[in-house]
């Protein structure tokens, strides 16, 4: 039976760049993905939208910015270096980081995709993990794991055959035949969908965009604010008791779900030209509108909701509806074979270094980025902060600091 150090479950860009930075340990390791091949965020890989987040913030400049695996690097090896320099942006397509991502892949051997693990249980040094792959089943042996499952799309009850953002581009074309469409939900995702649709629509089309926020609202780009994302406010935030935390959370609106403001300027742009003939927009954006309930029946979508302070009932009928309404944390079920440590339901303990707590002694640690933004905080998503969690991991599992957390105290005092 194979014996490993850590296993890593799930290969999305936080495991992956865990398993870039391992190379420069002792640690040997193994990530198994369920999936094929690495693709991130398919479903919303439109041309022309770009991250969030800084071109340094990749899989491993923060915590080593020599590593073969930076971006920088990626730019280098592919000759796309000097065009990168030249376009003067210091933010990236989403479809070159998903290709930087598949870059980095195959620079590693220790990636296997078609492999899902089925099952956990605690052993006395460590864990046996079973693996399938090809109709095969197989265990392995590790001192430690780290859960990398990611977020499934989430739908509310009452939505029927609603398409949800995370599929966009599977269902473009056919969004795009149709007369009558509305993007429902706030945030990046709605907004590059509402933009997309509304600039391809032709005049007698409708697009329209429908949220229960107060407004349509930009992502807060101050420098000042942009400090939640580091260590000390990470560090502060987990000392926190769990109520304040929750209600921490709620006023992080802005930083995590707001939208780029270039993308509002886009659809502000895309409106005004639309209207400069004196036509009709037919686009609808709504605001501070609970939606409710959308029915399907006889191709029909019925979109019923409420105005949250006017009481006004809104009933809408559309051929297609998007809606951009999240995603949950995927919890395994082997979970529940372990002694967890739960806060509440459904979000268990995790300590400073990412590990979650069990209720008795285990003979290896069960590390996690999946579920802990209610004990980290707003970076839990960050993928600039998740270079940092994976040295701290790496550090923990190797015994000593392989990588020094060198981060700049932030002005900001928390």
């Amino acid at each position: 039976m194979k014996q490993f150090d850590f296993v890593a479950i799930g290969c999305g860009p936080y495991n992956l760049g865990l398993m870039a930075l391992a190379e420069k340990t002792k640690l040997h390791g193994v990530c198994f993905e369920q999936r094929a091949e690495m693709m991130w965020h398919e479903g919303m890989l439109i041309e022309g939208m770009t991250m969030q987040t800084h071109y340094l913030q990749d899989l491993v400049t923060l915590a080593d910015p020599t590593h073969p695996s930076s971006f920088l690097n990626y730019l280098s090896d592919t000759g796309r270096l000097q065009t990168f320099i030249t376009q003067e942006q210091d933010k990236i397509p989403r479809t070159e980081y998903n290709r930087y991502l598949r870059w980095v892949v195959n620079q590693l051997s220790t990636i296997r995709f078609g492999h899902y693990v089925s099952d956990v249980r605690a052993e006395e040094e460590g864990f046996l993990v079973t693996v399938e792959s090809d109709g095969q089943s197989t265990q392995v042996h590790t001192r430690h794991l780290v859960l990398g499952t990611g977020a499934a799309p989430f739908v509310p009850d009452g939505f029927e055959q609603v398409i949800h953002t995370s599929d966009y581009l599977t269902y473009r074309d056919v969004l795009k035949d149709r007369y009558r469409v509305a993007v429902v939900g706030s945030g990046q995702s709605a907004a590059e969908v509402f933009l997309d649709l509304l600039r391809e629509a032709t005049d007698e089309q409708r697009v329209d965009w429908i949220t229960r926020s107060e407004q349509f609202e930009s992502l807060e780009a101050g420098k000042l604010g942009d400090e939640i994302f580091s260590v000390d406010y990470v560090d502060y935030f987990h000392k926190l008791p769990y109520d304040a935390r929750q209600e921490l959370l709620g006023s992080f609106e802005r930083f995590r779900h707001g939208v780029n403001p270039e993308t509002m300027t886009s659809i502000y742009e895309t409106l005004y030209h639309r209207t400069a003939e004196a036509k009709a927009t037919k686009a609808d954006m709504m605001t501070q509108v609970e939606v409710e309930s959308i029915s399907y029946d006889w191709l029909t979508h019925r979109l019923k909701g409420t105005q949250r302070y006017t009481g006004e009932v809104i009933e809408r009928e559309y051929d297609l509806v998007v809606v951009a309404t999240g995603y949950r944390p995927v919890i395994p079920s082997w979970i529940n074979q372990l002694p967890v440590v739960w806060e509440v339901e459904g979000e268990w303990a995790v300590r400073d270094t990412y590990e979650v707590i069990m209720s008795e002694s285990l003979g290896g640690k069960l590390f996690t980025h999946t579920n802990i933004e209610h004990s980290h905080g707003p970076a839990a998503t960050n993928l600039g902060m998740a270079v940092y969690r994976n040295a701290v991991i790496l550090n923990d599992m190797a015994g000593e600091t392989v990588y020094p957390i060198r981060h700049q105290k932030p002005f900001t005092t928390f």
